[in-house]
């Protein structure tokens, strides 16, 4: 690797740190408290690194950072479905355009939103079911997925909260040409 490409990569993987302890501190400081855990903005952060590293790094960045939050913050039974969800987020967007908010990115929070919601609610289900002490007879009942649904408005509102920060973020990010300086 030559003198720049080495100093490609370690920006890259600066900024992927950075971008690592920003996930888990949007995620477990700054909080709203919810019927069902909490709100947090450490979404549109994942949303954001998407948008500027490499697809892996930012899938790493996603699922480190949510795993981090979650231990911190004592919810050790999610850290597993936190890091595969939020390892997913990344794929919906992309760097390869001259703007964080571009046509592209705008739409990716739609299937970025809804890996959220659905994402949580199979993983409210598979620890329902789990919990239950007979994980492969309670899983294929009713009981499970029907009891997960009071998760859905929470990362509903979780969706949309992340959706919301990352264009307001993403717009102020366009409006000194991050892109450019990264």
């Amino acid at each position: 690797m030559n003198r720049n490409g080495q100093k490609k990569y370690l920006q890259q993987m600066t900024l992927a740190c950075v971008f690592t302890a920003a996930v888990a501190v949007m995620t477990f400081f700054i909080k709203i408290p919810s019927h069902n855990g909490y709100i947090h903005l450490g979404d549109s952060v994942i949303y954001l690194s998407a948008c500027l590293l490499p697809t892996p790094l930012a899938m790493l960045c996603g699922a480190l950072g949510g795993m981090f939050a979650d231990a911190l913050g004592g919810y050790i039974i999610y850290i597993i479905p936190t890091m595969i969800i939020k390892a997913l987020l990344p794929l919906a967007f992309s760097r390869k355009k001259d703007k964080l908010l571009c046509k592209r990115n705008l739409v990716a929070l739609v299937p970025a939103s809804l890996i959220t919601i659905i994402g949580y609610y199979i993983a409210e289900a598979c620890l329902l079911s789990i919990s239950s002490g007979n994980f492969f007879s309670y899983i294929i009942t009713a009981t499970p997925w029907v009891t997960a649904f009071y998760a859905i408005p929470g990362n509903i509102i979780q969706a949309l909260g992340s959706a919301v920060a990352f264009i307001f973020i993403a717009i102020a990010l366009d409006k000194i040409k991050i892109k450019d300086r990264i």
